[in-house]
């Protein structure tokens, strides 16, 4: 049997100071406790600085 999965796409916007690693922290529990599950991350950049981050979840349907 096929396991059917959703996925979800958090995005972290960068700040006048920078990331908000707390609030970062606080919204990926939430979602941890409804059953998501980060499977991997990207930054995306404009030359070498980071813009946002980006944070690929899923979860069994």
């Amino acid at each position: 049997m096929t396991k059917v999965v959703e996925h979800k796409i958090v995005k972290f916007g960068l700040g006048w100071k920078g990331f908000d690693h707390d609030e970062m922290e606080r919204q990926l529990n939430d979602l941890g406790s409804q059953g998501w599950e980060a499977v991997s991350s990207l930054q995306p950049s404009v030359g070498a600085v980071a813009t946002d981050i980006l944070v690929l979840l899923k979860r069994a349907r």
